[in-house]
């Protein structure tokens, strides 16, 4: 059996679009450096780690590709609010077996954190609101532990940041 591998690709080190869309990329880089902003600047102190590599993914996407379907509102708010959901039941359940989670082996935090995961994205795709970076936020909570003042950054930044795609919508196209 013989396989062929074709390469109808060119590899480009610069994307050739770009120099058609270079105040584009600029404009939107530099919206999403202030979106960004705005969020940490309200929230930045309550949240750490991966709660903010989250939210910050989900800027960048929102600013990336404002058009694609994980940018949606619904994908947005939704995929955060069942990363929060799931993170805080399997941490109660987790606490039962381990009340201080440092105290816990390794093997068991990362076994734990997978199985939160899973339960995500099944949950994400039965409830069609897919959204990657929101497993971000239910990682840094399931390691943080659960304090209402970071569920509530992460619930206000998704709402806010859904509502500047909505209002710079006109503004904003997808760069890839």
């Amino acid at each position: 059996m013989k396989i062929r591998l074709k390469s109808d690709q060119k590899f480009y080190l610069i994307d050739p679009e770009f120099f058609q869309k270079k105040m584009q990329y600029v404009f939107q880089s530099l919206l999403a450096v202030l979106s960004l902003f705005l969020v940490l600047l309200v929230g930045g102190t309550i949240a750490h780690g991966a709660v903010i590599a989250g939210i910050a993914s989900t800027t960048a996407l929102i600013f990336f590709a404002p058009l694609s379907y994980a940018s949606s509102s619904r994908r947005i708010i939704g995929g955060h609010i069942l990363g929060v959901a799931v993170a805080s039941v399997s941490f109660l359940i987790f606490s039962i077996f381990f009340p201080v989670i440092t105290d816990a082996p390794n093997a068991m935090v990362y076994l734990y954190c997978s199985i939160s995961l899973g339960i995500l994205i099944t949950l994400m795709g039965i409830l069609n609101c897919e959204h990657a970076p929101a497993a971000g936020c239910l990682l840094g909570l399931n390691l943080q532990g659960i304090a209402l003042d970071t569920i509530l950054f992460i619930i206000i930044s998704a709402f806010v940041l859904a509502s500047l795609r909505i209002l710079l919508i006109k503004w904003i196209r997808n760069l890839v």
